[in-house]
């Protein structure tokens, strides 16, 4: 199974944040031997990298970070295919456009965020994090 992550889900681990702390990292274990393979874009990465180091100030932590995310997730990339389908479409919010553009490349068969009303217009089934781990106890994949 193939499953996008937005960046949200990412920078709730990282931070720690409080209310989706404890959802984000059951999402990311639950892919540990379950045939999930978990992807995040790479505009998603420098973004994470910037916001995080915004908190931590610490660039060899920050960097630690996206090394340890990196043995749990896989990067899709950004390519000019996914920017010129994303500046062609109605998407109102071109980030997400693009995000969008990159599940769909991945051929994802989700793309889990938190702000699913940001993904309306997608083919990719969107879902929660809390939705997703329902799934996977509902199916035991």
């Amino acid at each position: 199974m193939t499953v996008f992550l937005d960046s949200n889900i990412i920078l709730d681990m990282l931070l720690k944040n409080k209310v989706f702390y404890e959802e984000s990292r059951s999402l990311l274990v639950l892919g540990d031997g379950h045939g999930i393979d978990y992807f995040v874009s790479a505009t998603s990465i420098t973004d994470i990298y910037y916001i995080v180091h915004k908190y931590e100030k610490d660039d060899l932590k920050v960097r630690a970070h996206i090394a340890n995310l990196l043995e749990v997730v896989s990067v899709a990339g950004i390519d000019e295919s996914c920017v010129r389908n994303a500046l062609n479409s109605s998407w109102k919010d071109f980030g997400d456009a693009v995000q969008n553009e990159a599940a769909v490349q991945i051929n994802a068969d989700y793309l889990v965020t938190r702000n699913t009303k940001d993904f309306t217009m997608t083919f990719v089934p969107v879902i929660t994090p809390a939705d997703f781990i329902q799934l996977f106890d509902a199916s035991s994949l």
